[in-house]
């Protein structure tokens, strides 16, 4: 049996052995094969949207983000953004909403 894996550069890689974690092509996030969340989300309609990945290094550089219910500490990391002296290996961070100016008094 053959597994496809998506790769990096968003080609399809056949591998005889499944990848280790999942994905949502159109969210593009990854997480854990057995995420509450996303088998949750299989008998809606999610399955077309399933991607797999080797690892999570493959993940990353495919530019998606892990899931905040499956990989909480991957998630806290990408979450806060890069920091002095943590690693940081995605491309994009998180999206934090602009500061609204204040009126003068």
């Amino acid at each position: 049996m053959f597994y496809q894996l998506l790769q990096p550069d968003g080609t399809l890689l056949e591998s005889g052995t499944p990848g280790t974690l999942g994905g949502n092509s159109t969210l593009r996030i990854y997480g854990r094969l057995d995420c509450a969340r996303a088998v949750a989300a299989l008998p809606l309609g999610y399955a077309r949207h399933r991607v797999f990945f080797a690892d999570e290094a493959a993940a990353i550089q495919a530019g998606y983000r892990p899931c905040g219910r499956c990989m909480p500490a991957p998630y806290a990391v990408w979450k806060a953004g890069p920091q002095p002296e943590v690693p940081y290996p995605w491309h994009t961070g998180p999206r934090h909403p602009m500061s609204t100016p204040t009126s003068p008094a």
